[in-house]
């Protein structure tokens, strides 16, 4: 049959690129742009956990209000746009159309 070549190339090739990838733990390593100390948890002291999480709970909820925030924002111009394109349709089609 036809094409027998070009599929064993495709599978061989396929197989060397799966060799020559980075794991996946090794590239999530590389991608935090911040400098933060490792702590041991094994070695770390109950009160330094629970600072650790009080601070991580502080940033997650301050995320969520810019996400909170762009997000009202987004739909009040939204909004406002529809009812502008709703409202003054003949002005529009006056605009684009002389």
């Amino acid at each position: 049959m036809p094409g027998e070549g070009s599929m064993l190339h495709a599978l061989i090739s396929s197989r060397n690129n799966k060799r020559n990838r980075i794991d996946k733990l090794k590239r999530l390593e590389n991608t935090s742009n911040e400098t933060s100390e490792f702590v041991d948890p094994i070695q770390a002291t109950p009160e330094l956990l629970e600072s650790i999480r009080e601070k991580m709970l502080i940033e997650r909820k301050l995320e969520r209000k810019k996400l909170i925030v762009k997000v009202t924002l987004f739909l009040i111009v939204l909004f406002i746009l529809l009812y502008v394109f709703n409202h003054n349709w003949k002005w529009i089609e006056g605009f684009f159309i002389k």
